[in-house]
């Protein structure tokens, strides 16, 4: 509501719109959101803050991450790149395209490039190991998995399912379902078919990875 507010009072706050993107982004992907509203907007959102400012890093980096969750990967890697010329030491950015370039089915590069942020970014924010996390898991290193999403900044986060994920494929599944139980109380409108067919995975062997250890680790379809 305030963002809106702030566009009404300034259309042109190129700024304000961007971060309405994300939160838009973000409500229909993670949060039960109305996706036939939330996700259209989004994307204009974006759209609309490049076209405001094409030289803020942020907003190229913001529309990138909006257009890989709607796989036209061609246009967000060309974002992806606009960013970094302008900012090659953006450290959000590498963190949230190790999220998308694992997704497709390069866990390697995932991990070099959250690697690369948490380089650049010593203290980061916890999504960043949430990042390592998902793409050792990916890579089928279930250990280094664990110890990233067992990281403070990132634990009793949403990442504990794949935390869950993890730890059942590891064979410990007590401590798996326990830990699914916890991230279904304060999640308790996720299923593994929402999130499965949200995710802009390129992989369709990848994507059968996390839905067995989703369910392996007892959260429902």
């Amino acid at each position: 509501i305030l963002l809106e507010k702030a566009i009404g009072l300034d259309p042109d706050y190129a700024e304000a719109h961007c971060w309405l993107a994300l939160n838009l982004w973000l409500g229909w992907l993670f949060w039960n959101e109305p996706k036939e509203t939330c996700r259209p907007r989004s994307i204009a959102e974006a759209q609309r803050a490049v076209a405001l400012d094409p030289n803020d890093a942020g907003n190229r980096w913001a529309l990138a991450i909006i257009l890989g969750h709607e796989r036209r990967f061609a246009e967000s890697d060309a974002e992806f790149e606009a960013t970094f010329k302008l900012d090659p030491n953006h450290a959000d950015a590498w963190a949230i395209r190790s999220d998308l370039i694992t997704l497709r089915g390069d866990p390697v590069k995932g991990v070099e490039f959250v690697k690369r942020a948490l380089r650049l970014n010593p203290h980061p924010p916890g999504w960043y190991h949430w990042m390592a996390g998902q793409a050792y898991y990916a890579l089928g290193d279930y250990q280094s998995a664990v110890e990233a999403l067992r990281m403070p900044e990132t634990y009793r986060s949403t990442s504990r399912r794949m935390l869950a994920a993890a730890l059942a494929q590891l064979g410990c599944l007590e401590e798996a379902r326990q830990e699914a139980e916890l991230f279904m109380m304060s999640n308790p409108h996720f299923t593994i078919t929402h999130w499965a067919t949200s995710q802009p995975f390129g992989d369709e062997e990848l994507r059968q990875r996390f839905v067995e250890g989703y369910r392996k680790a007892g959260l429902p379809d």
